[in-house]
This record gives C-alpha cells, sequence and structure tokens, in this order.
C-alpha cells in the first residue's frame, strides 16, 4: 500500500485563494473591458489596482508568500478571460506579485518596502509592456516608434525632448502611481483590520455572506485527465523551433523565405488550431497591423528625405507585422499544448498539487466573486469600494474554504492489470466489510465468459445482488458503442442510479468497479461520482495499475490510499476502512 497525499492546504495558499480571486476576477471583468475598448494605459490601471488591493491585504494577512500564491493564482485564472491574449496578462500579473513580494521581504513589512514595491510593481507593468512589444515586434519597432516621436515633437515644437527622455519621464509617472496605489492599500489595509477587529464575522450586517463560492462546480481542468482536445507533446517543441526558425529568417533579411515558412507554419497553426482563426474574424485585430504599416512607411524616412512615403519603411512594416503575426499564433498553439494532460501530470507530481487545490477552490468562488465585483448593490451606496466591506466578504469566503478543505474525503484505489482479478478481489473485499458491519454500497462489474472469452460484463447492485447486463461485444444498436463493446442503457442507468446521494447516504463505503478511461473523459460514471464527492461517504475504486495517477487526480480528493491486489491483502483494506470510518464515540 502506498499514499498518494492531498494534504490540507495551509492558511497562507487558502488566503492566496481568496486575494487570487479577487484579483482575477478585477482582471478579467476591468481588464476585458479596457483591453476591449482600446483604452490606453488599461495595463497600467489594472496594476495600480492590483498594488491596492494586495497592499491592503498584505497588512491584514500577514503570512510569508501570500503575494506571489496570489498572484500565480490570479495569472492562472485570467486564462479564462475573454480578452484575445492570454500569456502575456498573465506573465504581468505574476511579475507585479513578484516585485512585491521581493520588496517586502528584502525592506520589510512597513510603510517603506510597500511604497517601493508598489513603485516598481506597477514600473514593471511599463516594462512588461516594452519588452512585450520588443518581443512581438523586434528592435524595428524602437526605429518607427522614434521617427513617430520625432514626428510628434517636430509637430509640437518640443524637440528638446527625445525618444529616451520621454521614455523615463513615462516611467517616473509610472513609479509614481504604484507609490500613491501602495499608500492607499496602506491606509486601506489599516482601515480593514480595525475594522475586523471591531467587528465579529457572524454579525447581523453580514449573516448572509457576501461571496458564495459554488464548492460543487469546481475547476479540474489544470491537472484534470481528458482526451476531448488532442495532444502531442512533441508539437510543443515543434512550435517552439518553428517560431524561433521564423524569426531568424527574418533577421538574416531573407524575407522572401521567412515569408514561405511562416505561411507553411500558419497554415499548420489555423488547421490545428482552430483558435488561432477566431482573432482573425474581429477587425480590431488588424487595426495594429496597419497602423504600424502606414507609421514606418510614412515616417521611417519622410522626416529625413523630405517625402512622406519609403518603400524600405514599407518593407520593415511588413517584416514587422509578420514576425508579430507568428509569434501571436505560436503562443497560441503553444499554450493549446501546455494544456497536454500528461505535462499536468507532471507539473503536478513534481510539487504543483497545493497549487492545483487552492486553484479548484478559486475556480469554485469565481462566479460569486464576479457577481460581487461588478454587481451595483443600491441598497449598500459607495461601501462596495470600500476595502473594510471587501475584508469582510473575502473573510466570509476564507471561511467557506476553510470548511471545504478539511471536508475532503479519504479515496481507496485498488488496483492491478487487465484480467488480474481486480473484480473478484472486491467481492471478496465487499463480503468481509458486510462481516465487519461496515455498510458497503455500489456496484462490482464481474465478466461474461463464453468459451474462456470474456464476451462482455455484468452491472451487480451491492445494494439488492441484482444483476444487470452491462456490455457486451455483440453488436447492437439499441446500445451505446464504445470501443470494443456495445453498452445496455438499462445497465448505465442502473450504475448511475446507485450512485444518486439519496441512495447512498445510508453507507458508510461506496465501491465502484471501475472507474476507467470513460470515466477519466467524463462518461461513464464520471458524473455519479462528482456528485457522490460531495457527500459524506468513503469512495472505493477499483482502477486498472496504468490508470491510478490519473484517476486520482481527476476528481478534487484527499488522501489517496492505493492497494494492489499482488502486494496488499484485503484484510489490511478492511482495517483502514474501519480507521476512516471510526466515528467519535463509537
Amino acid at each position: 500500500m502506498y499514499t498518494l497525499v492531498n494534504r490540507p492546504l495551509h492558511m497562507v495558499w487558502l488566503k492566496a485563494a481568496v486575494v487570487g480571486s479577487l484579483w482575477a476576477s478585477i482582471e478579467i471583468i476591468l481588464g476585458s473591458f479596457l483591453h476591449n475598448l482600446r483604452i490606453p494605459f488599461s495595463g497600467s490601471t489594472l496594476a495600480f489596482i492590483a498594488v491596492w488591493l494586495i497592499v491592503a491585504f498584505a497588512r491584514v494577512w500577514k503570512e510569508p508568500g501570500l503575494i506571489w500564491r496570489a498572484g500565480l493564482i490570479a495569472a492562472l485564472m485570467k486564462s479564462i478571460s475573454p480578452s484575445a491574449v492570454i500569456l502575456g496578462p498573465m506573465i504581468g500579473i505574476f511579475t507585479e506579485a513578484l516585485v512585491m513580494e521581493l520588496s517586502i521581504r528584502l525592506i520589510g513589512r512597513n510603510l517603506a518596502g510597500f511604497i517601493i514595491g508598489g513603485g516598481l510593481a506597477v514600473l514593471s507593468a511599463l516594462m512588461h509592456k516594452a519588452v512585450n512589444l520588443l518581443v512581438l515586434y523586434g528592435f524595428d519597432l524602437v526605429k518607427v516608434l522614434d521617427a513617430l516621436f520625432r514626428f510628434s515633437a517636430h509637430t509640437l515644437r518640443i524637440d528638446n525632448i527625445g525618444l529616451k527622455e520621454a521614455f523615463f519621464i513615462l516611467a517616473a509617472i509610472y513609479i509614481a502611481a504604484g507609490i500613491c496605489a501602495a499608500i492607499f492599500g496602506y491606509f486601506s489595509g489599516g482601515l480593514g483590520l480595525k475594522r475586523l477587529k471591531e467587528s465579529k464575522l457572524g454579525d447581523s450586517e453580514l449573516q448572509e455572506p457576501l461571496i458564495k463560492p459554488d464548492l460543487s462546480k469546481k475547476s479540474s481542468e489544470l491537472f484534470a485527465h481528458t482526451s476531448v482536445q488532442k495532444y502531442a507533446t512533441p508539437l510543443l517543441f515543434a512550435n517552439l523551433s518553428a517560431i524561433i526558425t521564423a524569426l531568424f529568417l527574418m533577421g538574416s533579411g531573407r524575407l522572401i523565405w521567412a515569408a514561405l515558412f511562416s505561411a507553411i507554419y500558419l497554415g499548420f497553426c489555423f488547421y490545428r488550431y482552430k483558435r488561432a482563426v477566431l482573432r482573425l474574424k474581429r477587425f480590431s485585430f488588424w487595426i495594429p497591423f496597419m497602423l504600424i504599416t502606414l507609421i514606418a512607411a510614412m515616417l521611417l524616412e519622410g522626416i529625413d528625405k523630405g517625402f512622406g512615403f519609403s518603400m524600405e519603411g514599407l518593407m520593415i512594416g511588413i517584416r514587422m507585422n509578420l514576425r508579430a503575426f507568428v509569434i501571436l499564433t505560436g503562443f497560441t498553439a503553444i499554450s493549446t499544448e501546455m494544456k497536454n494532460p500528461a505535462i499536468k501530470m507532471i507539473l503536478y507530481n513534481k510539487g504543483f498539487a497545493k497549487l492545483y487545490q487552492a486553484l479548484n477552490l478559486s475556480f469554485s468562488a469565481l462566479p460569486g466573486v464576479l457577481a460581487f465585483v461588478s454587481e451595483k448593490r443600491k441598497q449598500k451606496g459607495m461601501r462596495i469600494l470600500a476595502f473594510p466591506y471587501i475584508l469582510m466578504a473575502a473573510e466570509h469566503l476564507l471561511l467557506a474554504f476553510k470548511k471545504e478543505n478539511a471536508r475532503k474525503a479519504p479515496v481507496i484505489i485498488i488496483t492491478g492489470d487487465i484480467g488480474q482479478g481486480k473484480t473478484t478481489y472486491a467481492t471478496k473485499l465487499a463480503n468481509m466489510l458486510r462481516e465487519e458491519h461496515i455498510p458497503v454500497t455500489g456496484f462490482l462489474a464481474p465478466g461474461k465468459m463464453i468459451n474462456n472469452e470474456k464476451t462482455g460484463f455484468m452491472l451487480l447492485s451491492l445494494e439488492d445482488n441484482s444483476l444487470t447486463p452491462l456490455s457486451s461485444k455483440t453488436p447492437n444498436d439499441e446500445w451505446q458503442h464504445v470501443g470494443s463493446y456495445y453498452f445496455n442503457p438499462e445497465g448505465l442507468a442502473k450504475g448511475k442510479a446507485i450512485l444518486q446521494p439519496e441512495n447512498t447516504n445510508a453507507y458508510d463505503v461506496l465501491l465502484i468497479d471501475e472507474v476507467g478511461p470513460l470515466e477519466l473523459n467524463d462518461f461513464g460514471w464520471a458524473s455519479g461520482i462528482e456528485r457522490a464527492l460531495g457527500e459524506p461517504i468513503i469512495h472505493c475504486w477499483i482502477v486498472r495499475r496504468s490508470l491510478v495517477q490519473k484517476a486520482a487526480r481527476k476528481w478534487d480528493v484527499g488522501t489517496v490510499y492505493v492497494y494492489d491486489i499482488s502486494e496488499d491483502s484485503a484484510d489490511a483494506i478492511v482495517r483502514q476502512l474501519k480507521h476512516l470510518t471510526e466515528r467519535p464515540g463509537s
């Protein structure tokens, strides 16, 4: 026996889930609004609000590492935003959190640490934008911006200021904005802390939680196994190599070869990654490309040579747009392949389990948080904008997360190879549980044998010992065809009925034979298992050996105990279940 331990989250992760969900909701609602309207300085506006929010919470919740964890959660949750670009804002959010965290660690959790961190965090939004544009368009962008600035300065008769000086002035404005945000957050946090000490969490004003997480609807997609989208791990590296090759050809001046290679690569991306085509249908997507081409063609040599069109400038504009087009499309492809369940599983097993659990909690609260941030509560007036009011709502959300974190049910997995006798083993276990007076329900799936050949499966109810045909290799037009088997609708309905909460609430153990490829891809018993996990019952699953890790990570569960039928006796499982089902005073 071995365990796959999902220990309860530490308080810092629970609080990071709260702050991260609030941060992400602001990014999603306000960020999408600003992005879609093409409002200037939208990134700096969001950075200003983020600094105010995290500084305010950092004064109240003082756990080390809270800020970077909240930033990581907010960045990953940003991936569901309806905005077109995902990776850029995600990197920007996490960078702001890291800068703030580093400043507090080095200078201290005081006003100076918050001010310096806030100024640098908002400045990082400008730096991130600059780096992002340089990566997207290359260093030709500097030429275009210099030409545009010189043209504007000449028109406005401010020739004594260069592009470098203008950038430093803009950077100073960003730092000043960050300092103001940190100061606002510092005093907002102090006011919120005072209000929290003076009030009680269950006072009459807040008997009804302001944010209600729907803990039955968590997002397990980050690490869950599914085959709805086809993935190929080699394509992750192939896409990266293709982007590098295209950029090398552009940088070497081989524009024709670069255009040919880029056309082939883009065609592949549009064929495989349908999402990459969606942005092409929006007119707003093409506006930056048209503006850059126009500015490059009209201004790169127009100021110095006295005429308003440059063929060289036009070619530079085309090269810049081709580069941006390849990078945008290529990173869409890379972000898609990064969702590969195999990659997610590696991340989970390499220490990202707590991040996954915190994200599950944050996603469960996201609808309620979005409603809280966007709803106009007329009866509350402007208090919805006051941090003490936000803090009280966050405390309610934290309380719900604590309860959910402590509630996660343990799962026992019985595993072995195909045909090794898992069902026979499980039958013996069920009988032993009955002998020990441990109420067990669920179902087994014994095979149907003809001439020593397995031709199908039956569904054996542990509640009434009734047998129902479940599947057969014999073709049947009225049965559901999956792989080599045809599934009986009556057998599927019987199994789903057994998993209903009203049929399991009188039992201590739920035995399911089996949790296999169908369930991992959201078919079979998947929906029933999802509902049953919300009930106070211990799950016992039959899982083939090759799928144990995937089954354990498919749903958000507690500690997983894995018993191999070739090594562990049924007695050991009975002892474990007796321990898990013990009740105080029994």
